[in-house]
């Protein structure tokens, strides 16, 4: 018999507790990310901004001067990269916490079933994070 072949019978209560479980981990994860967006968001605020101003500007002739392309507003790129990550670890947890909520309330309106369990399914309910 081949191991992705296998297949495991759970009931559908104790799967319940195995989402339950995920979904409390991955709500503590997006209430982390989410506190860290806001700090890096008040840096951003705070000491995140740049303005680059060009040598052009400093030429004494106006009609030299580009006014158009002199000056530009710029954030920190650092905090632009961390503001991505929170916002990419945001997304990850809200579509995990959804799912796993949904398999909670499917689970607990069956407690009394009985599921197969597959190598992927395994992983998904008691696997770790």
């Amino acid at each position: 018999m081949l191991r992705s072949e296998w297949k495991f019978t759970y009931p559908a209560a104790r799967l319940a507790e195995a989402a339950l479980a995920k979904f409390t981990y991955h709500d503590e994860r997006h209430a982390w990310w989410s506190e860290k967006r806001h700090e890096v968001m008040a840096t951003i605020r705070s000491e995140g901004i740049e303005v680059d101003e060009r040598m052009v500007l400093a030429h004494t002739n106006p009609k030299a001067q580009d006014w158009d392309r002199g000056t530009r507003v710029m954030v920190r790129n650092d905090l632009q990269e961390n503001l991505a990550e929170c916002m990419q670890k945001l997304r990850h947890h809200t579509a995990l916490r959804r799912d796993y909520d949904g398999w909670i309330q499917a689970l607990q309106a069956n407690a009394t079933a009985h599921m197969e369990l597959d190598i992927d399914d395994y992983l998904f309910f008691f696997g770790r994070n």
